[in-house]
């Protein structure tokens, strides 16, 4: 396990969805994790997505050094298009500082075929506007995606 840990709506308390990062033999496996995850099997989730991720940083969330106080964020960046020109920027070109906020950072690929469609990354920054700003600027190389998701995340396991 790499990370787990659920969204969270605006109140930082209701759930909104959840991510998993594990370590699989293959999509047969990543796909009985999704069918037999206790909330998917509840009908928690209207949907799952699923992708091969790989761990740039080469660490887990446990193994994050941050402080407890802050806040963090999962955020998901895709291309529309199905598949990137590029991909992520390598861990050694980020700021130092940038790299101490990184919880999880790695490339998203297609199950079937190995194609990079995005960059999956979660950080902790003292609050929103300090997200918005890391994210506008082209240090985390997100200029290369079309669609990007931000979720308030929290470490988890169940609550």
């Amino acid at each position: 396990m790499i990370a787990r840990g659920p969204t969270l709506g605006a109140d930082r308390e209701t759930a909104t969805g959840s991510l998993h990062v594990v370590g699989l033999q293959g999509p047969e496996a990543a796909q009985e994790f999704v069918a037999n995850e206790p909330n998917n099997r509840a009908g928690v989730y209207a949907e799952h997505e699923v992708w091969r991720f790989e761990n740039l940083l080469g660490r887990t969330m446990w193994e994050f050094p941050g402080a407890t106080d802050e806040p963090r964020f999962l955020i998901i960046a895709r291309s529309d298009s199905g598949q990137m020109s590029r991909g992520p920027v390598a861990t050694e070109s980020l700021s130092p500082e940038l790299r101490q906020r990184l919880i999880v950072y790695g490339a998203l690929t297609r199950l079937d075929d190995d194609r990079l469609v995005g960059v999956a990354l979660a950080l902790q920054v003292p609050d929103r506007e300090a997200l918005d700003a890391l994210l506008e600027d082209d240090r985390l190389g997100l200029d290369a995606v079309s669609e990007l998701e931000v979720h308030n995340w929290e470490f988890g396991g169940r609550r």
